[in-house]
C-alpha cells in the first residue's frame, strides 16, 4: 500500500502524530504532504514528504489524512517594505515591521513551510487561531539566537518580520497553500528599504 495524503490541522492547524519507532509526539502543519505506507489498527502509518520533517516515519489515528489536493498553488511572492512597514501578498496587504536594532536585510529570502508550533504566538491566539505557525526565513533549519528570522504575528521583534496579528490569519491562508516545488518552501520573500 502507498498512497499520497494531506495532514489534516486542529483548530490552530497543527496535528499531533507519533514518530515511528520512538513513539515521540511530534506537531505536523496542516497540508503538509504524506505517503501513507500502511494502515492497522485504527492507524495510518506515513513518511513525511516535505518540510522539515520530510522523509521521516510517523503514525497518527486514522481519519487525519485526507485525500485529493488541497488547493495547493504555486510558489508565494511576497514583498516586505521596511521603511512603509506593509508586506504585501498576493490578494492582500499586512501591517508589518522588523527591529530597528537589527533589522532583516534586504534581498530576497525563502520562506519555509511551518517547522513547529511556536509558543511566542500563544499570546495572539485570540486574534489569529493560526498566530503559532511561523514561517522560517532562510536556508537550513533555524538556530536560536544565530539565524532565526521568521515571518510570525506579534507586537515585538527581534529582527524577524513581524505581522500586525489581526493581519496574521489572511496571510497564514495564503501561504499555507503555496509551494515551491522543492519540498522545502512556500516561496520568498522579497525586503525592499
Amino acid at each position: 500500500m502507498s498512497d499520497n495524503r494531506y495532514v489534516a490541522g486542529g483548530m490552530d492547524g497543527w496535528l499531533n502524530v507519533k514518530r515511528e519507532p520512538s513513539g515521540a509526539i511530534v506537531a505536523l502543519p496542516e497540508l503538509i504532504k504524506v505517503n501513507v505506507t500502511s494502515s492497522q489498527d485504527d492507524r495510518d502509518y506515513f513518511v513525511v514528504q516535505e518540510g522539515p520533517e520530510r522523509g521521516n516515519s510517523f503514525s497518527v489515528r486514522a481519519g487525519n489524512l485526507k485525500t485529493g489536493n488541497p488547493g495547493y498553488r504555486g510558489p508565494a511572492s511576497l514583498e516586505f517594505s521596511l521603511s512603509r512597514k506593509i508586506l504585501i501578498f498576493p490578494g492582500g496587504q499586512a501591517r508589518a515591521f522588523t527591529y530597528s536594532g537589527n533589522p532583516i536585510q534586504t534581498g530576497l529570502h525563502p520562506v519555509q513551510i511551518p517547522d513547529f508550533p511556536h509558543r511566542g504566538g500563544a499570546d495572539y491566539m485570540g486574534q489569529s487561531r493560526h498566530a503559532n505557525t511561523w514561517f522560517y526565513l532562510g536556508q537550513g533549519h533555524a538556530i536560536y539566537g544565530s539565524n532565526d528570522r521568521y515571518l510570525h504575528p506579534g507586537t515585538g521583534s527581534a529582527g524577524c518580520i513581524t505581522v500586525d496579528p489581526p493581519d496574521w490569519t489572511p496571510l497564514y491562508q495564503y501561504l499555507i497553500r503555496c509551494r515551491s516545488g522543492n519540498g522545502k518552501t512556500v516561496g520568498s520573500v522579497s525586503v525592499v528599504r
